[in-house]
């Protein structure tokens, strides 16, 4: 998420709640206009001319939810047998049953008890309460005494700060001591949105997180989140007969190989290899024009180094792929047919080294860690449609990797002193 997303829609929250001011200031009188926003008093229905519950509706928490990037359905069917209890809106972008109890300004209490009531695992598994103040997603689950308890999913946000600091700033209420020493507009509204935005909120309910977005966007271009210009599937080079399943196996494949790479760099294993410099000097010397970086650098490095013995390596193999250590856990070897054949553009490996590797470097060793990339996004997150898709290539993939990660970690102390001595 970046840092002008992030400001973008701060502002546009902003916006929405300088409308609701609006309508407050030229609707209510001014002694109920201090208690509702400096104090805990909720609005008059008489007062606005509209339903509270409506006005808060249509003039913050709508918007709100709009810029949050959330598609909602008010006032849903919901199964009850009684028509006049109902959830106050439906979420439809996310694949959980996510329902939602709106309430006047001040009332979150009120909300998050009336949510309580439609939660249960056969229809709507999770909530969102607010009374346009104060947000908060929860689950239900039930006590050691078989109650229905609401369980935080994530943790309440409360935006009335800003609220009274725009009204003050306007000179709608009181100077208050308390104003002077709350947090800035910016700082309030940022953490709110990062928290509650729909990908924060399916993130939370365990969906599919920015990491394995990037990943699915890398891979095929297909990311929620992410946006690049160079996935690996629309620039591939393949073999003519290769099966569309195969080259997404390819694909899927490299991205394993170099999360790999980057847990054997960060453990000290290839120290004599790195990533960025043979590429900084792949793309500024003459190295480029013999082929791209994948065919002669990749390649090499994979099937002539990491998966043959030492005495089995090329006397033409360059001196730093002589030194790495052989690895025989198979992940690097030769799993799919042709595959010799494939190849990728400087432009994608780029994509791939730059977004994929260095800027997520962190998560990325860590997920290496834990296994094949490919196993985590398609076991611990909602979408399998993608192992679905080379069922024959999966089990080889994943197999390799846990081999792979087998022998290092059985080889590592030895390997690694080798490297001291």
């Amino acid at each position: 998420m970046s840092s002008q997303e992030i400001e973008a829609a701060t502002a546009e929250i902003r916006d929405h709640i300088e409308g609701f001011l609006d309508t407050l200031e030229v609707r209510m009188e001014e002694p109920r206009f201090d208690e509702a926003i400096e104090e805990s008093e909720s609005l008059d229905s008489k007062n606005l001319s509209q339903r509270r519950e409506r006005c808060v509706e249509d003039d913050l928490i709508w918007p709100i939810l709009d810029t949050l990037g959330f598609d909602h359905t008010p006032r849903p069917y919901y199964p009850s047998g009684d028509e006049n209890e109902c959830p106050d809106f439906r979420v439809e972008n996310l694949a959980d049953r996510v329902i939602g109890e709106n309430k006047s300004i001040n009332q979150f209490g009120e909300a998050k008890n009336d949510l309580r009531t439609y939660l249960d695992s056969q229809r709507y598994e999770y909530g969102i309460a607010t009374d346009g103040f104060r947000w908060a997603v929860y689950e239900v689950e039930a006590d050691e005494r078989g109650r229905a308890t609401t369980v935080d999913v994530v943790a309440e946000q409360n935006i009335k700060p800003v609220v009274r600091r725009l009204a003050r700033e306007r000179g709608l209420v009181s100077y208050t001591e308390e104003l002077q020493s709350e947090s800035t507009v910016e700082g309030v509204l940022g953490r709110f949105y990062q928290a509650f935005n729909h990908y924060g909120v399916r993130r939370a309910i365990g969906g599919l997180d920015e990491f394995y977005d990037l990943y699915v966007e890398v891979l095929a271009g297909d990311g929620e989140y992410q946006t690049i210009e160079s996935d690996i599937m629309s620039m591939l080079e393949a073999p003519d007969d290769a099966t569309q399943s195969e080259e997404l196996a390819f694909g899927a494949l490299f991205l394993d190989r170099m999360a790999f790479l980057k847990l054997l760099d960060d453990r000290g294993v290839i120290e004599g290899v790195s990533l960025r410099k043979e590429w900084e000097e792949h793309n500024r010397g003459l190295n480029r024009f013999r082929g791209s970086f994948y065919s002669t650098f990749l390649q090499p490095l994979f099937y002539d180094a990491l998966s043959a013995h030492p005495k089995q390596r090329d006397g033409e193999l360059q001196r730093s792929l002589q030194e790495v250590p052989f690895l025989s856990g198979g992940l690097f070897e030769r799993l799919l047919p042709n595959e010799l054949a494939y190849d990728l553009p400087d432009e994608t490996v780029k994509t791939v080294l730059s977004r994929f590797v260095e800027g997520e470097g962190r998560t990325l060793i860590n997920e290496a860690a834990n296994g094949s990339l490919l196993e985590t996004y398609t076991e611990e997150y909602e979408n399998r449609e993608l192992a679905g898709e080379f069922p024959q290539h999966y089990t080889a993939i994943v197999g390799a990797y846990h081999g792979e990660i087998e022998f290092v970690e059985s080889q590592i102390e030895r390997t690694l002193r080798s490297f001291e001595g």
